[in-house]
């Protein structure tokens, strides 16, 4: 009788704590998570390009934990800085995110594609898409550019939300572009028309890592479909192509994280075979 008391008060005692965790420390908390990518057939001068990378933002305040991103991101001193995705859920928060984005820094700019929540919130997006370019931020819209680093060029495309199908990868990607090649999505559905277009790195986001991680179980949902469902959160090789899913820095539905935290992705490209020089850091 006692050995199963003291049984059922340690469940009950982890089931508190992982309520704690799931409703107040994880969804107010991030992690900075550093990635290297490691690439063939570029410049070599591209060794060492750092993008910080921020996903499903769902703003609803500008608090601590916001205010706590923005400094890790601009201390981090990256080249660029991209949002794939999500800024909003709401209309009212449009502002916000204009905010957000406009105190941003990366050498190279700041660079924003929508997400499904930025059409589903009832914002109006050519507005909001002028505001955030006003903030200081592009916005790429089944677009590129092309950015110069370190004496050499790369390009940086963006499409349209890719799980409500209004991505166009062949408008965004420019036909033979050679070298390094980093794509903006928010959803990894897009990984196909990307490995078709030869594109080097997608960077999206919109699983939030699953939000909710079950141990041996893992993320009971995903909202992708199942062939997408392997590309949860991480580094992934794609025939070729590279695709980082990150877990996003909000929520969506109910306000709750486990075994999944928030975070901002340092991507560093470091190029195969390039030698270093004395002390550099890659």
């Amino acid at each position: 009788m006692r050995a199963s008391r003291l049984l059922g008060a340690i469940l009950l005692v982890a089931l508190g704590c992982a309520l704690v965790d799931a409703l107040l420390v994880e969804p107010n908390t991030f992690k900075v998570v550093r990635v290297e990518v490691v690439v063939s057939g570029v410049d070599p001068r591209l060794s060492g390009l750092t993008i910080a990378h921020l996903s499903d933002l769902h703003l609803r305040g500008l608090g601590a934990r916001e205010e706590a991103v923005i400094r890790a991101v601009n201390e981090a001193g990256a080249d660029l800085v991209v949002v794939t995705g999500d800024l909003i859920d709401r209309r009212g928060c449009a502002s916000l995110a204009v905010e957000f984005v406009r105190r941003l820094r990366g050498r190279l700019g700041v660079y924003v594609v929508f997400g499904n929540w930025d059409h589903w919130s009832g914002v109006d997006l050519e507005r909001f898409k002028r505001e955030l370019e006003e903030a200081g931020a592009k916005v790429l819209v089944n677009e590129y550019v092309v950015l110069e680093y370190n004496g050499t060029e790369f390009v940086l495309a963006g499409v349209d939300d890719p799980h409500t199908m209004r991505d166009d990868v062949d408008r965004a990607v420019p036909r033979g572009a050679s070298g390094l090649v980093v794509l903006l999505a928010h959803s990894p559905e897009v990984v196909d028309r990307a490995v078709g277009a030869g594109v080097t790195l997608v960077l999206c986001g919109h699983t939030h890592g699953g939000q909710v991680v079950l141990p041996l179980i893992g993320p009971p949902f995903l909202p992708v479909s199942a062939k997408y469902r392997r590309y949860s959160y991480g580094l992934f090789r794609v025939n070729g192509t590279w695709m980082y899913v990150s877990r996003g820095l909000g929520t969506s539905g109910l306000p709750v994280r486990f075994m999944c935290p928030p975070e901002v992705a340092l991507i560093r490209v470091v190029v195969e075979g390039r030698a270093l020089a004395s002390g550099e850091q890659i």
